[in-house]
């Protein structure tokens, strides 16, 4: 058993980094070490992406499937997350995400009765012993949950964001199987999972997993691995899915130092293609786990969840999760989960404007509703452009979407991450004018006094005469 503590245990078995088959972290590429952003290599038009198809690898069970948690006290209140993000507004609106196919490509998304009715024939799996609906690490169906979880638990009320989105399970990677050494999957699975999803016409594509990579590694084009991934998501935007990627955690991806990254978190760092989610806490700030990157586009409630029962034979609301050999108890939370909120997000929005929008206009308008931070422009690479805001994000009007350039946006005066800095210039040129301009009100006070004084003088010597 690892000698990690149990609260490490549980997220990394829970975190976004299940593909724990293509996790590497390094020391920092050239590109960072000379302070310049990272950049992608580009497209190689003579690369297909990833065949739209899986099929069971080779591989043994390593571990047990999760169990269906033992807990059987009803959990009878809505989730701060729920509350915080408003979404149910939404529900009432008539945007519940209807129409809208998401592809969830995770773990697998076991047929929990919040789920059941919304799972579609068509995903894949590259896992053995079970297909697309078969979750033995609990991670996919979690996410999903948070997605389109129906919302018919008695006396909770927790539902999904998108409650009746329809979910391709696409089953890409698990923990629990072993190839060479290895857990089940990698890019090239990543990439042949993400065309399978264009392929069966999803206008949404949630990846809760991550490739974490150094700098150098990533950007270079002879990888093939990462070529056929940034392949297939450039692939999949100009389909017009929008693919949503968690930002990644910082127990699995080594952190970032905001401005000056180090480790490029895959599929996250192809930000042109792909809507980057980071996680935020109760109270609004940036969760101490999420990996911060210039690829980071929005953020989500990702601390403290409330989600479905993820065991296969689950039926409730669970808010700490077995993990382990061990099976040790922890918390939910991690960027993982903050993304498929954000993922709901956009189905609404695909429910609502259809194809009047692009895939760049769905991204651009959550980013430009979203509640920014203080920064230059409004964003930072910890929370990018802020938590989102669904009902401005469906409602509010957004320029560049009529042709009309939206107003800039200026650095405040005291951001809430730097003291505030005295312009000394400024003041001395103050103090200074406002010491000749006293000096010369007193001077004028006294030659008027003085003159006064001469002529009362002078008058009285005139009588003194006379």
């Amino acid at each position: 058993m690892s000698s990690k503590s149990p609260r490490r245990a549980v997220r990394r078995t829970l975190a976004l980094s299940a593909v724990a088959g293509v996790l590497a972290v390094g020391t920092a590429g050239p590109a960072a070490a000379q302070g310049q952003q990272p950049q992608p290599p580009p497209l190689n038009p003579g690369m297909q992406p990833g065949h739209g198809s899986l099929s069971p690898k080779p591989a043994q069970q390593q571990q047990a499937c999760m169990q269906p948690s033992s807990d059987t006290a009803p959990i009878e209140r809505k989730p701060w997350n729920q509350l915080g993000l408003g979404y149910e507004r939404a529900h009432q609106q008539g945007y519940d995400g209807s129409g809208t196919k998401v592809a969830v490509i995770d773990t697998g998304v076991n047929p929990h009765p919040e789920l059941s009715g919304h799972l579609q024939d068509g995903g894949g799996s590259a896992v053995p012993d079970g297909g697309a609906t078969t979750d033995c690490d609990g991670h996919g169906t979690l996410v999903a949950g948070f997605l389109a979880a129906s919302g018919d638990l008695p006396n909770t009320g927790f539902t999904g964001v998108a409650p009746k989105a329809q979910i391709l399970s696409i089953r890409q990677s698990s923990n629990h199987y072993q190839a060479d050494g290895k857990p089940v999957g990698d890019t090239d699975t990543l990439a042949q999972a993400i065309q399978h999803a264009v392929d069966q016409g999803a206008d949404v594509i949630n990846i809760s997993q991550a490739s974490c990579q150094p700098i150098a590694q990533a950007a270079d084009p002879q990888n093939q691995g990462n070529q056929e991934l940034h392949n297939a998501v450039d692939n999949a935007r100009r389909a017009g899915s929008v693919v949503v990627a968690a930002a990644g955690n910082s127990d699995e991806c080594q952190q970032n130092n905001p401005g000056s990254p180090t480790t490029a978190v895959l599929p996250a760092w192809f930000d042109k293609d792909v809507l980057t989610v980071g996680s935020v806490g109760r109270r609004g700030g940036a969760s101490p786990f999420t990996v911060a990157g210039p690829w980071v586009d929005v953020a989500a409630p990702g601390e403290e969840l409330i989600g479905l029962d993820p065991a296969r034979g689950g039926s409730g609301l669970v808010s700490r999760i077995p993990s382990g050999q061990g099976q040790q108890q922890g918390p939910i939370q991690g960027t993982s989960f903050a993304a498929p909120q954000v993922s709901g997000l956009v189905a609404l929005l695909k429910q609502k404007y259809g194809n009047r929008l692009t895939p760049q206009q769905i991204m651009d308008r959550i980013e430009k509703t979203a509640i920014h931070p203080g920064g230059e422009n409004g964003r930072n690479d910890v929370v990018g452009y802020g938590e989102v805001d669904v009902m401005a994000a469906l409602d509010d009007v957004v320029p560049s979407e009529h042709g009309k350039q939206a107003a800039a946006v200026h650095k405040r005066a005291l951001d809430a991450d730097e003291f505030p800095h005295r312009n000394w210039p400024a003041l001395a040129v103050a103090f200074g004018g406002a010491g000749v301009g006293i000096a010369a009100v007193l001077f004028t006070a006294f030659m008027v006094n003085a003159v006064r004084n001469l002529r009362a003088r002078r008058a009285g010597r005139w009588d003194d005469e006379v």
